[in-house]
C-alpha cells in the first residue's frame, strides 16, 4: 500500500529537515521565464503558424547537366574542355558539326507596343528600311520607328518618314550592319533582320532577330563572364551550341516566333558588347570558335546525335538526374554525377540562406498558411524531389522541389539544414567542449559532476543548477578530474572562484575537491551519493538565486528525457528531483515545499515515471503535469515544442541515447538548445519537429558518428 503523506504532515518534516539542509553559498538570481504549467501535453501542442521561414542550401539553378561553376573550378585544375564536358554529359563524345542554320532569337516578348531606331556605327549609318505588306519606308539617321498591332496586323509608324507607316502580317527591319546597329531601349543590336510579328491569341508583338549560329547568335551568349578560362569557355560554347541546334532542329515555335528566347527561360543573349565587358569580347569569341571552321563547331554528342545540353549555374556537389526537375522519361547522357567542382571556393553560392515571409510561403503552396514543411522526399542528388505543406488546419499541399525553388526565388532545391558536431569521444570531453562553446568565459562559478554512467541521475540533477547559475557543467573521475576538465579549467583561468560539486564523496571523492582547492577555487558539495539528498540541496541551491515555482520529477528509467528537459530547466529555475517506482523522496518533497513550488512536471509515460508518483506528489499537495510518450525521442519533442519560447539560438541539438549510454541528452542540455533525442536513428517524432520549427533552421549532433549516425543527421538535415 502506498502511504500518502498528508501535507500537514509534509510541513512538519519541512520544519524538521530545514535543520539539516546544507548550506550554501548565495549565488546572484538568474531570469526566468513565467511558469505555463497546465493540463499534461500528452500530445505535441496545437500547430503554430511561424511568420518567417528560413531555407539554407547549396547550388544555384536546376542542377541538371553541366555546373558552370564546376566547369570554372575545372578549368582551374587544368582539365580541357572536353574533359569537363564529359564529366558532366555521361557518355558523351566531343564532335564537329555543321552550325550556319538560322536561328530565330525573340528579344521583345508580349509587348503592347515597342520602338526602335538606327544608331550610326560608321559614315552615313544610322538609317532602318522598313518593309510590310507589299510596301516599304526608310527612316532617317536616328529617326524612332514605332511598332503596334492593329488588329490582326503589325503597324509600323514614323512621323518623319515617307510613307509615315506601312501595315502587313508582320514587320521586318534591316540594316547596313556596317555602318548601322539596332537600338532598342539601350541596347544594341549588329545583325540583321528584326521581325516583328503579332502574338498568336493575344494582342500584343513578338520581335525576333533572325541570326547564323555559329557566331551572329553564339557570340553574343551572356551565360558566363567572359574573363573566365580558356577551358570553361569552350566547355561552354560548345553546351550553348548544342542546346541552341537541338532547338532549332526542333522547329519555330508559335508561341515566341523563335527558336529560342533571350533570357534564362533559354540562354541569355546579349546586345552588342560596350565598355569593360567589350575588352573580354574576343576571348569569348575565340572560345566559340576553338577547334572548329566558318561552318562548324564542337558540341557534346550521345551516340552520335547532338544532346540537349541542359547546364546551370551549379550544383550542390552532385548533379541532378534529368526526370527528377522536368519529369519524363530518364535521359543516358543526363545523370546524376558527383560534382565536388561545384563546391570549391570559387562558387559564391557554395552555401546560401534565404528568408522567405510565411504569407508567401502559404501563397505559393496554395494554402491561407504553413504550419509544417515536409522536404524529406529527396533526390539521388539530394535535392527536394516532392515538398508537402502543411496548414494549421491540416490542410495539406504538395510541389516538385524546382517549382518550390522558382516560387520562393530560393537559389536551387539543395536546400538543408546545416550541421555541425560538438567534437569529443568521451562524455567529459563532449560536457567540456560545450562549456567551452555555450558558457562565457567570464563565468564565475563551475559545476562538477560524476562522469560514470552510474551516476547519470546525479548529472541530470546538476544540469539545471548550473543552466541557473549560468556555469560550466565539467565531469570528474572518482579520485581526480578529467583531462578535459583539467584543459577547460585552465583555460578559463582565474575566472572561476567556486565549484559545485554534485556528488557524494563515493563518487568524487576529497581528492578532487583538493584538486580544485589547490587551483584556489572554494568548493561546496551539493548533496550526497543519496539522489534523494541530492535533489533536495538542488532545490534549497536554486531557490537561492531567485523564485523555484516549477521543478520536474524523474526516474532511472526517464533519465535520456529529464536530460533533454534540463535544456530550459536551468533558465527557467526548475529544479529536476529523482523519485523512486512509488514516490519522490521525503526530503526533496519537503525541500520543493520549502521553495514555493506548487506543480510538479513528470518527465516521462507512466511506464517510466509510475502514476504511484503522481498519487504521492497530489496527496502531498503539488499540482502535476505529465510529457508523455511512447518514446524518449516522442517526448524530447514535446519538450522542445511546448518550451519552444524559453530556447535560445537557431538550432536543435541531436543527442542518442542507447548502447548502455543515457547521459548525452544531459550533455547536450548545456547549449540552451533543444535537444531531440535519438537511437540509430532518427525517428519521425524528431523529423516531424524540426519540419515546423523554421525558428530553428540548424542541426547539431552530439558527438561523433558512434554516437549520432551521419544517416541520423542526413534525415534531420534534409526533413
Amino acid at each position: 500500500m502506498i502511504r500518502v503523506v498528508p501535507r500537514r504532515g509534509l510541513r512538519a518534516l519541512v520544519a524538521m529537515t530545514s535543520a539539516l539542509a546544507m548550506t550554501l553559498v548565495g549565488v546572484g538570481a538568474a531570469g526566468a521565464d513565467t511558469d505555463r504549467a497546465g493540463a499534461a501535453p500528452t500530445t505535441t501542442t496545437a500547430a503554430a503558424v511561424p511568420a518567417s521561414w528560413s531555407f539554407s542550401g547549396s547550388g544555384f539553378g536546376h542542377g541538371v547537366g553541366m555546373s558552370q561553376y564546376g566547369a570554372l573550378a575545372q578549368a582551374k585544375a587544368g582539365r580541357s574542355a572536353q574533359q569537363i564536358l564529359a564529366s558532366y554529359y555521361t557518355g558523351t563524345t566531343y564532335d564537329q558539326v555543321p552550325d550556319t542554320q538560322t536561328t530565330r532569337v525573340n528579344i521583345v516578348s508580349g509587348a503592347t507596343t515597342t520602338s526602335v531606331s538606327g544608331r550610326a556605327t560608321g559614315t552615313n549609318g544610322g538609317r532602318l528600311t522598313v518593309s510590310a505588306g507589299g510596301r516599304t519606308l526608310t527612316t532617317g539617321a536616328g529617326q524612332t520607328l514605332t511598332l503596334r498591332r492593329s488588329g490582326s496586323s503589325v503597324v509600323a509608324s514614323c512621323s518623319g518618314c515617307s510613307p509615315t507607316s506601312v501595315t502587313g502580317s508582320s514587320v521586318q527591319v534591316t540594316w547596313d550592319e556596317s555602318r548601322t546597329d539596332l537600338g532598342l531601349g539601350a541596347k544594341r543590336y549588329r545583325h540583321a533582320p528584326f521581325v516583328i510579328t503579332p502574338t498568336p491569341g493575344a494582342a500584343t508583338l513578338q520581335g525576333v532577330l533572325h541570326l547564323r549560329l555559329a557566331d551572329e547568335y553564339l557570340d553574343q551568349i551572356r551565360e558566363v563572364p567572359w574573363s573566365w578560362p580558356r577551358a570553361a569557355l569552350e566547355a561552354q560554347a560548345a553546351a550553348a551550341r548544342s542546346y541552341a541546334l537541338r532547338k532549332v532542329s526542333a522547329g519555330v515555335r508559335s508561341a515566341c516566333a523563335c527558336h529560342v528566347r533571350d533570357s534564362i527561360s533559354d540562354q541569355v543573349y546579349g546586345p552588342v558588347p560596350e565598355g569593360a565587358e567589350a575588352s573580354a569580347w574576343p576571348q569569348w569569341r575565340a572560345a566559340v570558335a576553338a577547334g572548329g571552321s566558318s561552318t562548324t563547331g564542337y558540341v557534346p554528342r550521345y551516340a552520335g546525335q547532338i544532346i540537349e545540353a541542359l547546364y546551370s549555374s551549379s550544383s550542390s556537389g552532385r548533379t541532378v538526374n534529368n526526370e527528377d526537375v522536368f519529369l519524363g522519361e530518364p535521359v543516358p547522357y543526363l545523370r546524376s554525377v558527383s560534382d565536388p567542382w561545384s563546391t570549391t571556393a570559387d562558387n559564391p553560392r557554395r552555401s546560401w540562406t534565404t528568408t522567405v515571409t510565411g504569407t508567401k510561403l502559404a501563397s505559393a503552396f496554395g494554402l491561407p498558411d504553413v504550419a509544417s514543411l515536409n522536404l524529406s522526399d529527396r533526390t539521388s542528388a539530394g535535392t527536394v524531389r516532392t515538398a508537402v505543406a502543411t496548414s494549421s488546419t491540416g490542410a495539406t499541399r504538395s510541389m516538385g522541389g524546382d517549382a518550390m525553388r522558382r516560387a520562393l526565388g530560393l537559389s536551387s532545391a539543395a536546400t538543408q539544414r546545416p550541421i555541425s558536431r560538438t567534437a569529443g569521444a568521451s562524455a567529459a570531453d563532449l560536457a567540456a567542449e560545450v562549456a567551452r562553446s555555450s558558457v562565457p568565459v567570464s563565468a564565475r562559478s563551475v559545476v562538477i559532476a560524476s562522469s560514470y554512467e552510474s551516476d547519470v541521475a546525479h548529472l541530470v540533477m546538476a544540469r539545471p543548477l548550473a543552466g541557473s547559475l549560468g556555469a560550466p557543467l565539467l565531469l570528474s573521475g572518482r579520485n581526480q578530474l578529467t583531462g578535459a576538465t583539467v584543459r577547460e579549467l585552465d583555460r578559463r583561468g582565474s575566472q572561476v572562484t567556486r565549484a559545485y560539486v554534485v556528488a557524494g564523496s563515493p563518487m568524487v571523492t576529497s581528492s578532487v575537491v583538493d584538486q580544485l582547492r589547490a587551483r584556489g577555487i572554494a568548493v561546496t558539495r551539493v548533496g550526497l551519493s543519496d539522489k534523494d539528498a541530492t535533489g533536495a540541496a538542488v532545490v534549497d541551491l536554486m531557490r537561492q538565486q531567485g523564485p523555484v515555482t516549477v521543478a520536474a520529477a524523474s526516474t532511472q528509467a526517464s533519465v535520456p528525457e529529464a536530460g533533454a528537459f534540463a535544456a530550459v530547466a536551468g533558465p527557467r529555475r526548475e529544479p529536476i528531483v529523482w523519485a523512486g517506482s512509488t514516490r519522490v523522496g521525503w526530503r526533496s518533497k519537503a525541500a520543493l515545499t520549502r521553495a514555493g513550488v506548487r506543480t510538479v512536471r513528470l518527465i516521462g509515460p507512466t511506464t517510466r515515471v509510475p502514476s504511484a508518483v503522481t498519487s504521492d506528489l497530489v496527496a502531498s499537495g503539488f499540482r502535476t503535469m505529465r510529457f508523455s510518450g511512447s518514446s524518449s525521442s516522442l517526448v524530447s519533442a514535446q519538450l522542445a515544442d511546448y518550451f519552444r519560447n524559453s530556447y535560445t539560438g537557431t538550432r536543435v541539438v541531436l543527442a542518442r541515447t542507447g548502447g548502455g549510454r543515457t547521459s548525452d541528452p544531459a550533455i547536450a542540455a548545456g547549449q540552451r538548445a533543444p535537444v531531440l533525442v535519438v537511437t540509430t536513428s532518427a525517428p519521425g517524432s524528431v523529423t516531424s519537429l524540426v519540419q515546423r520549427s523554421p525558428h530553428w533552421p540548424a542541426v547539431r549532433a552530439l558527438g561523433s558518428t558512434t554516437r549520432v549516425s551521419s544517416a541520423s543527421l542526413t534525415k534531420v538535415r534534409r526533413a
